[in-house]
């Protein structure tokens, strides 16, 4: 199938789906939660939407210091908001490809393979922390007396979800500092599952060799990381219980980070349908005495309010700054994009 072919049924069915959720929800149910959040509540997620990227840039930038390259961070801010708007319209995570040329293109002397290693080592460390959020989270539903309304015995499942996580973040952990070690034992399970690894590796194990060498970095970005995930989940709960819905906060918060890995998966641009679908279905295993389009309906409005906010954060950011995509090269993408 012709590339241009794939993106135009892609987006049919994106839009197909969105339709769908609307018509399935009802459209009027959705204005009247953004009418009971009020203005004063799309304030508090607009600033608490903000915080996370604020970090997020912190973030960023710390990993561009422990590979040796000091970029400024209205530049780093600016291109992650291009980034993110731009992955809002593409299922394949381009706008991490954008970011990277966005920084390359304002910070002349950093090379493309360096800004290439920075972003990729960014969202490695992001994997990590996020499988370790989301391990700690249900073990503390698992421990704890939790609040839901489901009489399903979910503690089984819980732990062993916990579990599985675990071993995800040790597995992630030990890719990260024991490189060589990872891919040694990976050659004799299987040598064909080593190479598609070591192709990954490749593309920012430099990147590795540097920042492993920077402790301080390290823990600084793992630090920075807590707060950004955070706030991103922070918008969700505010969203449910600004409209009445008076959940457990770390379940909510749990099905707001599904919904992150959800939209890793390069299915939908910008996860729509997908991401609103399971983060709704995580939720109502809990709640099942809460109809399940209302839940649905809140996962709609907190995408359509994140769509609007990265939409004008990454225009501001685009035209303040005048990246210009033509420059973009294409065939370096395509490159990279095929290992």
């Amino acid at each position: 199938m012709e590339v241009k072919t794939k993106r135009i049924l892609i987006g049919c069915v994106t839009v197909a789906i969105i339709i769908l959720m609307i018509v399935y929800v009802d459209f009027q149910t959705i204005l009247l939660n953004l009418q009971r959040i009020s203005i004063w509540g799309i304030f508090l997620f607009s600033v608490v939407y903000t915080l996370a990227f604020i970090f997020r840039a912190f973030k960023l930038k710390l990993v561009f210091n422990g590979i040796n390259l000091e970029p400024n961070y209205s530049i780093i801010y600016g291109a992650i908001g291009t980034g993110w708007a731009i992955n809002e319209l593409t299922p394949a995570k381009l706008g991490d490809f954008v970011k990277m040329e966005y920084i390359r293109q304002k910070e002349h002397n950093f090379p493309l393979s360096k800004c290439l290693c920075a972003v990729l080592v960014d969202r490695f460390i992001d994997l990590i922390i996020l499988f370790s959020i989301t391990c700690f989270t249900l073990l503390y539903i698992y421990l704890s007396s939790a609040t839901y309304i489901t009489q399903l015995n979910l503690h089984f499942f819980i732990i062993i979800g916990a579990v599985i996580l675990f071993i995800g973040v040790l597995g992630l952990i030990l890719l990260f500092f024991k490189t060589d070690w990872i891919l040694s034992i990976t050659d004799r399970i299987s040598p064909k599952l080593k190479n598609l690894l070591e192709k990954f590796i490749v593309r920012f194990v430099e990147g590795l060799k540097d920042i492993r060498k920077d402790k301080r970095s390290i823990i600084l970005i793992l630090l920075y990381n807590i707060p950004t995930w955070l706030f991103e989940s922070l918008t969700l709960v505010i969203i449910f219980y600004l409209i009445g819905f008076q959940m457990n906060i770390f379940i909510i918060m749990l099905a707001q980070i599904v919904t992150f890995f959800t939209k890793t998966i390069p299915i939908t641009p910008g996860g729509w349908g997908v991401s609103e679908i399971v983060g709704a279905l995580l939720l109502s295993v809990f709640y099942p005495a809460i109809p399940y389009n209302e839940i649905l309906s809140v996962f709609i409005l907190d995408h359509i309010l994140r769509l609007v906010y990265v939409f004008i954060y990454g225009g501001i950011s685009t035209i303040a700054v005048n990246f210009r995509f033509k420059e973009i090269d294409t065939e370096n993408f395509k490159n990279s994009n095929s290992l």
